[in-house]
């Protein structure tokens, strides 16, 4: 599935005008407050303040755009974010955060079969109702449930750790309605990654221990290709481009009056 003329407006429009309103508002005489990058670098030390600044201000544009992509692709009948409320037992919540430790210690890989079996293996006493915001929820035609956390290539520890856990929370979650042997009909945990900030495949220390890669992590291609359809990574690559020739000069002639 291609993405439809209207959907690439609308991307390269929302682009278009976050980096137009970045630069608006951006006090581009202030320092970096590294005093070492400042002393050496001088009044260019602001340019790399400016586009860390704009990378961390698309980041959010990366979730809209990728519920808009979902939206548009008649796979899904339902997608949005999503505060989902259910029950699990102290027992579940103390596996899940077992399981989370021993993944991030690198005492094992991630195994999905293994770690949702042994959630369902878990106990049902002291149960409480527990709330968890998914990043990205959809549904297919078939009634298959996608519960998808979205990062980017290099997230902080914390961050991981989180999303681990509440995607097992899931888990936990569907267990009361759903037998284990149906789950992964029914349900999909996944874990996407915008984009790949390596060469070759993606390989991040905090990340890749605690998804299973092409079960649980979906990477650039793969992440935007399952939402949208084949081509769909590629597709973007070349909104981006268009988008670039059009701020082009307008980013070259306000870091030239600025430096």
């Amino acid at each position: 599935m291609a993405l439809n003329s209207e959907l690439k407006k609308d991307i390269k429009k929302q682009l278009i005008d976050k980096i137009k309103s970045k630069i608006a508002s951006y006090d581009f005489s202030k320092k970096s407050g590294n005093p070492f990058i400042d002393i050496i670098f001088g009044k260019y030390s602001n340019i790399k303040s400016f586009i860390h600044g704009m990378a961390t201000t698309l980041g959010s544009d990366y979730e809209v755009i990728a519920r808009k992509i979902a939206k548009s692709n008649p796979i899904f009948v339902e997608c949005k974010k999503f505060a989902f409320i259910g029950k699990i037992s102290a027992s579940e919540s103390a596996v899940i955060k077992s399981l989370a430790k021993d993944l991030e210690e690198k005492e094992k890989k991630s195994n999905y079969n293994e770690e949702i079996k042994l959630v369902y293996s878990a106990d049902n006493k002291n149960i409480k109702d527990t709330k968890i915001i998914i990043d990205l929820y959809l549904i297919d035609r078939k009634g298959k449930e996608y519960f998808i956390e979205m990062k980017g290539p290099d997230p902080n520890k914390k961050e991981v750790r989180a999303a681990k856990e509440d995607l097992l929370n899931v888990v936990a979650m569907k267990k009361r309605n759903i037998l284990l042997k149906d789950f992964h009909d029914k349900i999909a945990i996944i874990f996407g990654v915008y984009y790949n900030n390596n060469e070759g495949k993606y390989d991040n220390w905090k990340v890749s221990p605690m998804f299973e890669s092409g079960i649980g992590l979906f990477v650039q291609e793969e992440f935007w290709d399952f939402l949208g359809g084949d081509g769909t990574f590629k597709e973007l690559i070349d909104i981006i481009t268009e988008v670039r020739e059009e701020v082009k000069s307008l980013i070259e002639n306000t870091i030239e009056s600025h430096v």
